[in-house]
């Protein structure tokens, strides 16, 4: 039998579960959120395992993403189009 490791909470997935989070995310700790990309992806993960409501926050990040990756394709497309016409 595999017993689950228990682990103490961190602060961030304490704001999360009470729904703070986002807010600090989204004011005090903005600037730090959207230039450091592995504070980014580690706080996104902890917002989708412990947030208690959807965050406006998270679905903007993915949808960013969502975005550059279809224009990826949108541009990469446009050459092989161009080739064949």
């Amino acid at each position: 039998m595999k017993y689950k490791q228990v682990k103490p909470k961190r602060i961030f997935e304490e704001l999360a579960e009470m729904n703070f989070l986002e807010g600090l995310l989204e004011t005090k700790w903005r600037e730090f959120y959207e230039k450091n990309e592995k504070f980014r992806d580690d706080v996104n993960e902890i917002l989708i395992e412990y947030a208690k409501a959807e965050v406006s926050i998270l679905e903007k990040h993915y949808l960013e993403q969502l975005c550059r990756s279809l224009q990826y394709f949108i541009d990469y497309t446009k050459v092989w189009t161009n080739q064949r016409q």
